[in-house]
Order: structure tokens, then C-alpha cells, then sequence
């Protein structure tokens, strides 16, 4: 669903505007936790997950689009990827708190109750979203069809070579180290990690995510050979995921477990600079959006796979699979310190 809404959304908030559409976004969302938390149906069940997938899509290349813009207006562009590594991390926090508080309301309330508790944060994330100013680098742009933006931030992807190198290099890795988040629980049952310990486990990755999120940024603002650094990120994931299939300690296994998530999942932060200077500002939105759809698209594909994979195969060589995918892909990338 958040594939077939990445496009028009993105298109939304070009034609309106990116203030709007993180607006429509916030109001989406609280429709949809509203939704899941007044009875046990599977129409209004539908109805959520349809919202809460608009909402996402809504987001999805319009909070990256206001941000830059916004930075533009200010002559601070290039701290982009900084200001994007610190959202990631507040998220990271949020999602690492919001588990266990979630799982007391639902056993002493209600689970339905839990989901009345986020749409009222949603209430003050929607409230947040009608502070926002507009930058005027949009507001100067003159209006255009929808269609319009749609089909021309596909020629844009499409026309710009250095822009395709950038996006298509990000999202082939990307996906394939996303593969983790999937399967790393198979793995720890693999190995024979105690479910007790998964929670504190998942924990662990959140915060060694949050953690290298914020130093990414860092590192890269005193690179200047940015594609070294990239590709040592890449070799890294590629070796982390071979290890994760030769060895079954517990120990070692949740060792490249964490080098995976702290160096592959902020990976894309390498990119948010590089991508956000070619583009147009008047259909940033619509581009990001395309960008993102066909990540969304990949991994709709691969994802309907990984189940057969693992059955098939077994965790093990999955890992050895998908890790020397990753070094082959590292082989063939066209990316350069002068791109990013």
C-alpha cells in the first residue's frame, strides 16, 4: 500500500506544499490510530492500515524536501545529513521506550487503549505540524498541475545520470542489509540465544543504531574522500553478514548482529546530501517519493522470498547468500566523493 501511495503523495506536497502535506500526514495518522482503537472489525481494520500506509507515504520525501529547503533558506544545506542522523536517533529512543509502555497500558488497560495513546501523541505532532513556516524557496515556484509534477520528477531521476547513480546504489545495499531486520530473530534462535534476552537484544540494536546515526554525520563532515568511507561501510555489512553464517556463539553472532545495524541501517545518510543537491526544489518531494517507491518496490518483491529462503536454504547460508551479494554490489558501485 505504501508503495502504490509513495508517488501521488509525494506529488501532494509539491503541488500544495511540503508544509501541507506534513499537515495531511499528521492528520492521516491520527485518523488511523483512532481507527485501529475503537472496536475489533476487519473493515475498520483496513481502513487504518490504508490511513496509517497515506501517512507514511505522505512523510516519505516531504519531511527530507522541508528540511533541506528550510536549511537552504539559511545557507546551511550541507548539514542535512546531521540534522536527518539526529531525527533518526530521537525516533530510535522513542521506539526503544514506547515498547515496554505500550505493553503495560495493554495488559492493565486495554491493547485497544494503547492505540487511543498514540493517536492523542499524534494530536500533538499534528498540532506541531501548523507551527511550521514554509520555506520560500517553494513559495516562490510557481504552481503546476499534478500531473505535471508526477511526470516531471520521473524525468528528472531519469535525465539526471549522477542522481540515478546515487539512488540506485543507495537502495540495492540498503535492502539487502535491511534483510537483518527480518531475519535476525531466526538467527538468534539459530544459534540458541534465550527468548528472554531478545528484548534486551533488540534494545542493544536500537541504541548501537541511534549511536552511529549520530556519528555518521560527524565523520563524514570531516571526509574528503567520502567514497572510501562508503565503501568500507559496505565491506563491513558484506563480512558481518558471512561471519553471522560461520560462526553459532551467541556472543560473536550478537557482535556482528550490532556492526551490522550500526554501520548498514545509518548508511543511507551517506546519500541524503549528494541526492537532495540535484534536485530541483520545486518537485524535491515528488522525486524523493519516486526514490523511495522503488525501495518500497524491491523489498515488496524480495520480502515475498525470504520466508522460501530461509525454509530452503537455512538461516546460515541465507546470511552467506546475502552478504556475498553485498561485496558484488560494492564491486560494480559508480558512486564518487564528488557525488556525495
Amino acid at each position: 500500500m505504501i508503495f502504490i501511495l509513495e508517488i501521488p503523495s509525494g506529488a501532494i506536497a509539491d503541488y500544495l506544499g511540503r508544509k501541507k502535506g506534513l499537515i495531511l500526514s499528521a492528520m492521516t495518522v491520527v485518523l488511523a490510530a483512532f481507527s485501529y482503537s475503537i472496536i475489533p472489525n476487519i473493515i475498520l481494520l483496513y481502513l487504518a492500515e490504508t490511513l496509517w500506509a497515506f501517512s507514511i507515504a505522505l512523510i516519505s520525501g516531504t519531511d527530507e524536501s522541508f528540511l533541506f529547503n528550510s536549511l537552504k533558506m539559511i545557507g546551511k544545506e550541507d548539514h542535512l545529513p546531521r540534522v536527518m542522523g539526529n531525527i533518526h536517533v530521537m525516533n530510535l529512543v522513542a521506539l526503544t521506550i514506547s515498547p515496554p509502555l505500550g505493553s503495560i497500558i495493554a495488559e492493565f488497560v486495554s491493547l485497544q487503549f494503547t492505540m487511543t495513546c498514540l493517536g492523542i501523541i499524534y494530536i500533538g505532532a499534528f498540532i506541531t505540524s501548523l507551527t511550521y513556516h514554509e520555506p520560500e524557496l517553494f513559495n516562490k515556484k510557481k504552481s503546476e498541475r499534478y500531473l505535471t509534477i508526477i511526470k516531471d520528477g520521473f524525468k528528472e531521476l531519469k535525465k539526471n545520470e549522477i542522481l540515478g547513480i546515487l539512488c540506485f546504489d543507495r537502495l540495492f545495499i540498503n535492502v539487502f542489509i535491511y534483510l537483518l531486520f527480518w531475519t535476525y530473530q531466526p538467527y538468534l534462535t539459530a544459534i540458541g540465544v534465550p527468548l528472554l534476552t531478545w528484548g534486551f537484544i533488540l534494545s542493544l540494536m536500537n541504541l548501537t543504531n541511534a549511536g552511529f546515526s549520530y556519528l555518521f554525520p560527524k565523520i563524514l563532515n570531516k571526509l574528503k574522500r567520502k567514497i572510501v568511507f562508503l565503501i568500507s561501510v559496505n565491506i563491513i555489512n558484506g563480512l558481518a553478514f558471512i561471519f553471522l553464517a560461520i560462526t553459532s556463539n551467541p556472543f560473536i553472532g550478537a557482535i556482528f548482529l550490532l556492526l551490522i545495524v550500526g554501520f548498514g541501517y545509518p548508511r543511507s545518510l551517506i546519500y541524503i546530501h549528494g541526492i537532495n543537491i540535484q534536485i530541483a526544489s520545486e518537485n524535491r518531494a515528488t522525486v524523493l517519493s519516486t526514490i523511495n517507491m522503488f525501495q518500497s518496490l524491491l523489498m515488496a518483491v524480495l520480502y515475498l522470498f525470504i520466508g522460501f529462503a530461509v525454509e530452503i536454504w537455512g538461516i546460515f547460508w541465507f546470511f552467506l547468500i546475502n552478504g556475498t551479494i553485498i561485496l558484488i554490489l560494492t564491486l560494480f558501485t559508480q558512486a564518487k566523493s564528488s557525488y556525495l
